[in-house]
């Protein structure tokens, strides 16, 4: 899950999808601040640590893969996601409980990511990165309307960050701690506490949809995962070396995501 932050476009939500923790990854946000607080922190502190460790180990990594060799990347992840498609069919019982809404729900929501993987925000560039004020109120509202789409399988909140203008500050920034820069602390600590919060609002959110709109909000996370496909998008291949390396990352993504799709037996 973490991984999958650091890829403008590919959602963690996806990944809990897959691992079969989606329902109580959210109900476990819900519960922090209610009197369940203690089984929802047992749940989630190995997943934050998890995904803390993947964002400050393979930062670099992800940098190096989608500077050298983008195309190949993207397309493992469009892979990734389309390998999900089956699974959210087989959970959502599309062929009885979908009507006539439920497709339109799927069209509008397709048509929204391709809509947004048309936006970029102009980024300041990090290297001149000044820490300010307005830059800590943006990097807060960045991270509450990142994190509050992270939980949204289909969305990602790297993309959200991208489209702010905000994604190469917060990487740059995770970089930067990592050499010991504490200077650019305080924009990680704006983001850090903008996550928060909007992780909780998110996750009442979600379940009360989950609870009371079920079919619904299946059609909307069914048209969220195909739509991101366009919000991964990175073109094709020029060589034919990287047309070999990229059919070969999209066909190992696909069948990574279909097979553990086949493992998790569970609904959301």
């Amino acid at each position: 899950m973490g991984i999958c932050e650091l890829i403008p476009g590919v959602s963690s939500g996806t990944m809990a999808l897959l691992l079969g923790i989606y329902d109580e990854f959210i109900g476990a946000i819900s519960r922090i601040v209610t009197k369940d607080y203690k089984k929802a922190i047992l749940f989630l502190l190995p997943l934050v640590v998890g995904m803390g460790i993947a964002v400050l180990t393979l930062t670099s990594l992800i940098e190096y893969l989608l500077d050298r060799h983008m195309v190949p990347t993207h397309w493992f992840f469009i892979g990734l996601v389309l390998g999900v498609v089956p699974m959210m069919l087989r959970i959502s019982n599309y062929r009885v409980k979908f009507r006539s809404s439920h497709y339109i729900l799927v069209f509008l929501a397709v048509a929204l990511l391709f809509s947004i993987g048309l936006i970029r925000g102009d980024e300041t560039p990090p290297e001149n990165l000044v820490v300010t004020m307005p830059l800590l109120i943006k990097m807060f509202f960045s991270g509450i309307l990142a994190s509050m789409t992270m939980l949204l399988p289909g969305i990602s909140g790297s993309l959200v960050l991208l489209i702010l203008g905000s994604y190469s500050i917060v990487i740059y920034s995770i970089n930067q701690l990592k050499a010991f820069n504490l200077e650019i602390l305080p924009v990680l600590i704006a983001v850090g506490s903008g996550i928060v919060l909007g992780l909780l609002l998110a996750s009442r959110v979600i379940q009360y949809m989950l609870s009371h709109y079920t079919y619904l909000t299946y059609a909307l996370i069914l048209g969220l995962v195909m739509g991101s496909v366009f919000a991964i998008y990175p073109g094709l291949p020029e060589t034919a070396l990287s047309w070999i390396m990229t059919v070969m990352a999209a066909i190992a993504g696909f069948t990574i995501s279909w097979f553990m799709g086949t493992r998790n037996k569970e609904t959301i």
